[in-house]
């Protein structure tokens, strides 16, 4: 799939949003984004945010300070939206996924990192997980609750 057509996936997830938004992506994929949302500046407070863990292995701790981060930044009640790796369930889409995570320098396992159950442990409420890419990719929206 496209830069182009994830951003607009993940666009529509977000739904409306008015006012900047918390950009945390890959340039490539950002640089679609910004024709869709307003980014935020580092001491903005952002009304949604858009994270991109895919093409890149941080690890769970950089992973969770990123997210916590936000968490912290975001309002009660703000989505989040969450592109990851996700490994297909047919075992030939599967071996397709391995190869795309190959081509990047990433090991197979990557693509079973629980990015929703992840949120979820940061304190995010989960209301979605969609699969894109033939499966290769995890959408997940998430809202900031109340403290």
């Amino acid at each position: 799939m496209s830069g182009a057509r994830l951003a607009a996936h993940a666009v529509r997830l977000l739904g409306p949003v008015e006012g900047p938004v918390a950009i945390a992506v890959p340039p490539r994929l950002g640089a679609h984004l910004g024709t869709h949302l307003s980014a935020a500046a580092e001491g903005d407070v952002p009304t949604a945010a858009v994270v991109a863990f895919l093409g890149s292995a941080p690890g769970p701790a950089k992973r969770q300070a990123l997210l916590a981060a936000l968490r912290n930044r975001l309002p009660v009640g703000a989505p989040i939206v969450l592109l990851d790796h996700s490994q297909p369930r047919a075992p030939w889409r599967r071996a397709i996924g391995a190869l795309h995570l190959a081509a990047r320098g990433l090991w197979p396992s990557r693509a079973r990192y629980p990015a929703a159950r992840e949120l979820a442990a940061l304190g995010f409420t989960v209301e979605r997980l969609r699969l894109a890419c033939g499966e290769r990719a995890q959408l997940v929206v998430a809202r900031r609750p109340a403290p």
